[in-house]
């Protein structure tokens, strides 16, 4: 079963105002990705920038033809980094950004095949936790470990850059989540605690984040919440 987050017709006002905040400083982030046993540079691997504290996504980029990514806008404060390709294991590493370290370089990111892994050691349950597809977060459920018996809020509370209000109010990265389908349908109407709070989370396979575009933004092929 896949659950679909939607955040519907974003809020314009509120996510330029996120877009500001965020470039308010313009430390930077950079780094080449490259596998630890050929030295090849990784084309299009997944870079995710996450608050620390919260686990806020804060960026996301892929690598270039050469393994490299750049990232800028940042404000000071405490970072992880989340790496991830098809066939290695994830890597993730904090960092700080401040008056003293406006430039985080990381150099050399060199990714390990999970087969070169498993020659070493036996490795129970390792998947992947987090992919990003087009304009689609999708969280593998299985990765996280709930209680018995525990609802799909329960596994919205612990999923990166999503939160659950104690009234069931759910946002991702500042804006409201006011739609949630069951594999692409709408069972329960448009209340979506009548789905976090009655469904069993060992129901659900993965969990997808995406934006729904307004009629008028899906004609003309404009993005009407992104301000630049």
């Amino acid at each position: 079963m896949t659950i679909l987050l939607s955040t519907g017709f974003a809020l314009p006002v509120f996510s330029q105002q996120i877009k500001q905040k965020m470039e308010y400083n313009n430390n930077i982030i950079k780094g080449i990705i490259i596998d630890t046993s050929t030295n090849i540079k990784l084309k299009d691997a997944s870079v995710i920038i996450l608050n620390s504290r919260d686990s806020i996504i804060r960026k996301f980029t892929r690598s270039q033809p050469d393994g490299s990514f750049f990232m800028n806008g940042f404000q000071d404060g405490s970072y992880l980094l989340y790496v991830s390709y098809p066939g290695y294991a994830d890597y993730s590493e904090k960092f700080n950004l401040g008056s003293n370290n406006t430039t985080k370089d990381f150099n050399i990111i060199e990714m390990v095949l999970k087969t070169n892994l498993l020659k070493e050691i036996i490795i129970k349950g390792t998947v992947s936790a987090i992919r990003i597809k087009g304009d689609t977060t999708e969280y593998n459920a299985k990765a996280y470990k709930l209680d018995p018996n525990a609802k799909v809020e329960d596994l919205l509370k612990r999923l990166p850059g999503i939160q659950v209000d104690k009234d069931g109010k759910i946002s991702a990265q500042g804006e409201t989540i006011n739609k949630v389908l069951v594999d692409g349908e709408e069972f329960f109407g448009d209340d979506p605690t009548l789905v976090t709070r009655n469904l069993r989370a060992d129901m659900v396979d993965k969990v997808q984040l995406f934006d729904k575009k307004s009629d008028q933004a899906t004609l003309t092929g404009m993005n009407d919440w992104i301000y630049r």
